[in-house]
């Protein structure tokens, strides 16, 4: 850990964990959110071919994802969080069907940057990586959950997408926003965890919004800006 990382860590330890990694995370977190490829999406300057590409790439990091939550799920940490009604991959297939047909799975590949993600999730995918689990959990679930809506939001009305196209976004299982993610945080201040676990957990969320910036600017680079 770097000089300033430690020194960051010391000044908030005693802040709830939630906070902290609101902090922690804020410059990457607005890296990923503000980057070109989300501001094109969001404004509708991006093609339907474009988004199913980007739901695609998201189908490949839940599946490692959902599959590494339930790696951790019977360990006490594992259980605060792991959630079945937040899985997203089976969502996502049934949109990918609607997008681009029931053999859409042939016709996507892997992106090299999707590919890094993907490998970095599967290396935690061992009891013992909670924490690092949880990280990612975070990044992902809360944006989907929060974020998402006004995503879902933008999706119908730049690209007169429908519900069945739009199942990724709909968290109605989990019921209200708000309280749902409200008890998330206050789950994640009630976590004892120990010094090492919370900079592991600050370290692999800061990992996480970088993953999600990498992904973005290589589906920027995959469906340039018209000139």
């Amino acid at each position: 850990m770097t000089t300033a990382t430690t020194a960051l860590f010391e000044h908030t330890e005693q802040q709830p964990l939630s906070k902290q990694l609101r902090e922690h995370t804020m410059a990457a977190h607005e890296d990923a959110e503000t980057s070109d490829f989300m501001d094109r999406l969001l404004k509708g300057k991006l093609s339907r071919e474009a988004v199913a590409e980007y739901h695609a790439q998201m189908w490949f990091i839940y599946d490692a994802l959902e599959h590494a939550v339930r790696t951790v799920a019977s360990s006490p940490i594992g259980a605060c969080y792991a959630d079945p009604r937040l899985e997203r991959r089976m969502a996502l297939d049934s949109d990918l069907v609607s997008m681009v047909g029931p053999h859409w799975g042939e016709q996507v590949r892997v992106m090299p940057a999707t590919a890094a993600y993907v490998e970095r999730i599967e290396k935690m995918d061992l009891p013992g990586n909670e924490v690092r689990v949880l990280a990612h959990h975070y990044v992902r679930y809360l944006g989907d959950v929060s974020g998402g809506q006004v995503i879902s939001r933008m999706l119908q009305r730049h690209y007169g997408m429908g519900e069945q196209e739009l199942s990724f976004y709909d968290f109605s299982a989990v019921g209200k926003i708000k309280p749902y993610r409200d008890a998330y945080r206050a789950t994640l201040d009630s976590l004892q965890l120990t010094d090492q676990q919370r900079r592991d957990l600050l370290e692999e969320a800061v990992a996480a919004f970088r993953c999600n910036f990498e992904l973005f600017a290589a589906l920027s680079r995959r469906f340039p800006a018209e000139s």
